[in-house]
């Protein structure tokens, strides 16, 4: 079985992934030549959208982490049950919630458990950094604990909903108009793999903002947001799908049954890259997905047939078609390079 990896790493502005779901396209497409595809939250949400395909599994970033660590696994289930962890702020906006809630379930099939209000409010910041934003919770025991009694109550998926009242207008205007990184969104990368982390089964985050009608043109890529009043439908869609979290023995496959992974350029660091390139998986490089950060192999004194870089997206797809069939993909290339030589 030919499987792959997509990942597009959170808050760091890729051209493809970095906004709202607009990797949704992407995942599709590579997901036509794999027989099973994993991918992550942040590559396919898009607020009333989500387009994880038949053979995609949604599986949240810290638990992609430990799954190539060897430490975790998973099994695909038919559906999760949803619990919804919500900030004790949210609470004047839970008819809006509720009707986002209902709108998904009765039009998908969704399970949802109920939700468990925080005791306490959930102070969050933001701060810029040298390549976007990085976030702080103050204090994450008011969402383990309502994670907790969501659990307690049957649910076996948490959405967590935030409020999200952190961002200056100048963030929002630049992230709106594709001129730079998700500002929430390393802030919310924290929450969910802090409480999976913690609680050990699928997680994923939805802000919470104020209603409003957005009436400016934006960057297509962050449109999906702002054609509606909740971010909530394309999490509540994804965690129906979401894997069983298991031990690492239990898993349905194991790392190095990946056949390859996808992802950015400049994005070389992460936990998935480097255990790839250390087991000799496939790592393709997709240059047209550029991100704010420069971390490539290269520079991290790696040097190997395996790691390969492409053009864009098309290219990435007739590399993975070579893999497929088992075929060298640099027997494709012209001048050809002759096989025979000595080792």
């Amino acid at each position: 079985m030919f499987r792959l990896v997509f990942v597009v790493p959170t808050g760091l502005g890729a051209a493809i992934g970095g906004y709202a779901g607009d990797a949704g396209l992407a995942v599709r497409y590579l997901g036509g030549i794999a027989d099973q595809i994993l991918t992550h939250p942040n590559a396919v949400n898009a607020a009333m959208f989500n387009v994880l395909p038949d053979n995609g599994l949604y599986l949240e970033g810290h638990a992609l982490d430990q799954f190539f660590l060897g430490q975790l696994g998973f099994l695909p289930v038919a559906s999760q049950r949803i619990g919804l962890v919500i900030d004790r702020r949210c609470e004047p906006w839970l008819n809006l919630i509720e009707n986002a809630v209902h709108a998904t379930a009765v039009s998908t099939g969704c399970q949802i458990a109920g939700y468990a209000l925080t005791e306490t409010a959930v102070e969050l910041s933001i701060e810029a950094s040298d390549y976007g934003y990085r976030g702080e919770v103050a204090d994450l025991e008011p969402l383990l604990d309502a994670g907790r009694r969501c659990l307690a109550a049957g649910a076996t998926a948490l959405a967590v909903l935030t409020w999200m009242d952190v961002l200056e207008q100048s963030q929002i205007d630049r992230y709106w108009q594709g001129l730079g990184p998700d500002p929430i969104g390393a802030l919310e990368a924290l929450i969910s793999h802090a409480l999976v982390a913690e609680l050990g089964v699928p997680v994923a985050h939805s802000p919470i903002f104020e209603p409003s009608i957005v009436s400016e043109r934006l960057d297509p890529r962050v449109a999906a947001e702002e054609i509606g009043h909740s971010y909530l439908p394309c999490i509540l869609m994804g965690l129906a799908r979401a894997p069983r979290l298991v031990p690492y023995a239990e898993s349905a496959f194991g790392r190095d049954e990946i056949s390859a992974l996808v992802i950015p350029e400049g994005a070389c660091g992460g936990i998935p890259m480097l255990v790839a390139a250390e087991r000799g998986i496939p790592v393709i490089v997709v240059k047209e997905n550029k991100t704010v950060i420069n971390v490539d192999f290269a520079a991290l004194g790696w040097h190997a047939p395996h790691l390969y870089s492409v053009a864009n997206l098309w290219e990435a797809g007739g590399l993975l078609q070579a893999l497929k069939q088992g075929l060298d993909p640099a027997l494709l290339r012209r001048p050809i390079k002759a096989p025979f030589q000595p080792i």
